[in-house]
């Protein structure tokens, strides 16, 4: 072996070395262990958990509404629950299919568009404004 390439590894180590931060502790494992294997099917099931999804009509019992613009919804799936929930108009479904969260998030958005359609704006400010004009054009009843 070339005295020469033993002397030049070392001169590397020692340079790489001068990187490595001083508070830096060796775990002790010296056992190096490889990245699990990509399943497709799961990271296409992670990138889909959160699509949204647009509702264009609303109905509750003898109501039905329809929707100008869509409302896009996130519906996912957290331990035995379903969710669909619009963050803009912070109204938020649950149920134990997505189905049910989906009819569950229209019966609140109904509720809230009822509810802001009967107070004054002079009284209002801030988040409560912005929520009865997002309201006050969002359904269109049928």
């Amino acid at each position: 072996m070339n005295l020469s390439l033993v002397e030049d590894t070392y001169d590397v180590i020692k340079e790489r070395m001068a990187y490595v931060p001083e508070n830096y502790i060796s775990s002790g494992v010296s056992e190096v262990k490889t990245a699990p294997a990509i399943d497709s099917r799961q990271v296409f099931i992670q990138s889909r958990k959160h699509q949204p999804v647009p509702i264009w009509r609303l109905q509750v019992e003898t109501k039905k509404f329809y929707i100008p613009r869509p409302i896009s919804v996130k519906v996912y799936r957290d331990e035995d629950l379903f969710f669909a929930e619009n963050e803009n108009l912070v109204v938020c479904g649950t149920g134990d299919t997505p189905q049910d969260a989906l009819q569950d998030l229209c019966v609140h958005i109904i509720h809230f568009y009822e509810y802001y359609k009967k107070l004054d704006e002079s009284k209002l400010a801030g988040d409560a404004l912005r929520l009865k004009e997002l309201y006050q054009n969002l359904l269109i009843e049928e």
